[in-house]
């Protein structure tokens, strides 16, 4: 049975199940509007995100299931990602996505703008918007910075053994990024990755699909789809669920504050769909 913690870990809000407390309430409204702040506030360990990022995607693409081989469909999900890569907001990351071939509903962002989505994601998709709800979601976690936010907060250090945890203090200090640091990294990162992030980063990053839908055409009603897909897919009453469902009640609520602000943003004239009919041939959308 698949665990609860692998299942769309990149979406995950896992870090925090209770409610936030008022003084940490926040709209995603705000996190729109402030997202320009971004780039300034990261920009110093971009050269860190991309090493690391491309240091690690292939082992970690392996990792998940391998490439799907299948030439025309990757090619699709290049094309389909250009646009809402287009309009990120750290244009300097060697942005690339690849579709994965995995049976659990999943996707992830590493460091410098790598991202994987698995091929039964793909197939959940019943409309574009929901495919590219994902896909910013996940550039909101690169644009953000979320990784190195987190292993800079020291969250992975008690997972590593005496040396990893010298070697990664020793970075943390202004040090440089070196093979050791990147040994220490490997597997904590990939389990974070798969488990999720903070519940204030994962707030952030469904901002970000709000703030690309403005930018792209993407229909911003159906920004929150592929959350009620999942809620579709794995109900509170069954075995099996996902790491976006660490409590039902903290998923209502993202659905709730997309909902809100989708309502006062402007978009929907209309999302490039390329790529689209390719990626739906291969993987088909089950009927409800």
């Amino acid at each position: 049975m698949t665990s609860r913690r692998t299942l769309l870990a990149g979406l995950a809000g896992t870090a925090a199940s209770a409610a936030l407390p008022a003084h940490a309430q926040f709209s995603l409204g705000n996190l729109i509007n402030s997202a320009s702040q971004v780039v300034g506030a990261y920009a110093a360990g971009e050269g860190d995100e991309i090493k690391m990022g491309e240091s690690f995607y292939p082992d970690y693409l392996t990792k998940s299931g391998g490439a799907v081989d299948d030439r025309n469909v990757q090619e699709a999900l290049r094309g389909f990602a250009k646009p809402l890569f287009a309009v990120a907001d750290r244009k300097s990351l060697p942005w690339e996505i690849t579709l994965v071939e995995n049976q659990q509903v999943n996707a992830w962002a590493l460091p410098g703008g790598k991202i994987a989505v698995n091929s039964e994601l793909v197939r959940q998709c019943a409309h574009p918007d929901e495919l590219a709800s994902v896909i910013a979601h996940e550039v909101g976690h690169a644009d953000h910075g979320h990784s190195l936010t987190q292993i800079r907060n020291q969250a992975l250090v008690s997972s590593v053994g005496n040396l990893g945890k010298e070697a990664l203090s020793g970075w943390l200090g202004g040090g440089t990024l070196g093979s050791d640091v990147l040994s220490a990294l490997e597997g904590p990162l990939y389990t974070m990755i798969l488990t999720g992030y903070s519940r204030t980063h994962e707030f952030e990053a469904d901002a970000h699909i709000l703030r690309i839908f403005q930018q792209t055409g993407n229909d911003p009603s159906r920004a929150d789809d592929f959350f009620r897909t999942l809620m579709r897919l794995y109900p509170e009453s069954g075995s099996e669920t996902t790491s976006l469902f660490s409590t039902h009640p903290g998923t209502r609520e993202r659905i709730a504050r997309i909902e809100q602000t989708a309502a006062k943003t402007s978009g929907g004239s209309g999302g490039s769909t390329t790529g689209w009919d390719v990626l739906k041939a291969k993987y088909p959308t089950p009927k409800a």
